[in-house]
């Protein structure tokens, strides 16, 4: 018997199943298996061998605790009474599941960095855009092409039913399908007329015109271009169909997706200059640097945030 289940339990690690259906199965096999203990216990018991009998179904007793809580955890929505399950975690220094998933890096060897390089996180403000219609549709066409080639997953990140419930109850917030922003593979940015204009898509021969840059930070976009020169560091995909807690369950509702944008910026004067003397030893740049200190001191030197604007 215990070899069969062993047999079951090593033919289901090569099914692509969803992890919740996976788990169940493996409670039903854990209770098949403990039913089995049972059976060998009391046969232990009627044979004249008391003390292994009772070990027997003393371990069975134990392991029928621990397959009561993963019923109630995988069938349910409910929280099981007396689980013991966190004080065993704490004894044994095991970390839950979700703290171990956040503090996974997100990619192996390193972070995950755009493919149009990296920008100082310092030097990065999140942008706005303003949609027009057609620019709304190329968004839901980009969502669906990313569907197509897999690189968008609408499954909760694998969360079922109970981790939402707990999720969106702590944080107040609805849990979206696709997670909480997807790296769209190729963006751009380019400069037409006096707006600036995203571009993006599943690659160079798809990108479609997704939005055109409106604010940066707090500030009218046409107000830092003036100040500053901008380039497009990183753009996501998000929103999308979510899910908010109800009166006793969840409401999946649906929703447009749209695109998330963060601009770096540099100062127009931030390239390196070569100064040029006259016979006098003095500069013939025409600016000083201390004169160009004193022009450069009356105006901004960050485009405006959430904290330098009280500062204003």
């Amino acid at each position: 018997m215990l070899s069969f289940l062993d047999m079951v339990n090593h033919y289901l690690g090569y099914i692509n199943v969803n992890a919740k259906i996976k788990n169940r199965i493996y409670v039903i096999i854990g209770a098949l298996g403990d039913l089995y203990l049972f059976y060998i216990g009391f046969r232990y018991l009627q044979n004249g061998h008391p003390f292994w009998g009772l070990l027997i179904l003393l371990v069975a007793l134990i392991l029928l605790y621990f397959v009561y809580l993963n019923t109630v955890y995988y069938f349910t929505e409910k929280k099981a009474p007396f689980d013991i399950s966190p004080k065993i975690e704490k004894w044994l220094h095991i970390k839950p599941k979700e703290a171990e998933e956040a503090n996974q890096p997100t990619a192996r060897g390193g972070r995950n960095i755009p493919a149009n390089g990296y920008f100082d996180e310092k030097k990065i403000l999140p942008g706005k855009l303003t949609a027009s219609d057609s620019d709304a549709r190329n968004v839901q066409n980009l969502a669906t092409r990313l569907q197509q080639n897999q690189l968008l997953q609408l499954d909760y990140s694998g969360l079922g039913d109970r981790e939402i419930m707990e999720q969106t109850r702590k944080t107040g917030k609805p849990v979206y399908a696709s997670g909480p922003a997807v790296l769209i593979p190729y963006f751009e940015m380019q400069t037409e007329g006096q707006q600036l204009v995203v571009y993006a898509g599943i690659n160079q021969a798809e990108k479609q015109r997704v939005g055109v840059v409106s604010t940066v930070g707090l500030q009218n976009v046409a107000d830092v271009r003036d100040q500053f020169e901008l380039y497009l560091a990183n753009a996501t995909l998000v929103g999308g169909p979510f899910k908010v807690l109800g009166r006793t369950s969840l409401i999946e509702q649906p929703n447009d997706f749209q695109v998330a944008v963060q601009l770096a910026y540099k100062h127009h004067d931030d390239r390196p200059t070569t100064d040029r003397y006259d016979t006098r030893g003095t500069t013939t740049t025409g600016t000083s640097r201390q004169a160009r200190y004193d022009a450069t001191s009356t105006t901004s030197d960050e485009p405006m945030t959430r904290t330098s604007r009280y500062h204003h």
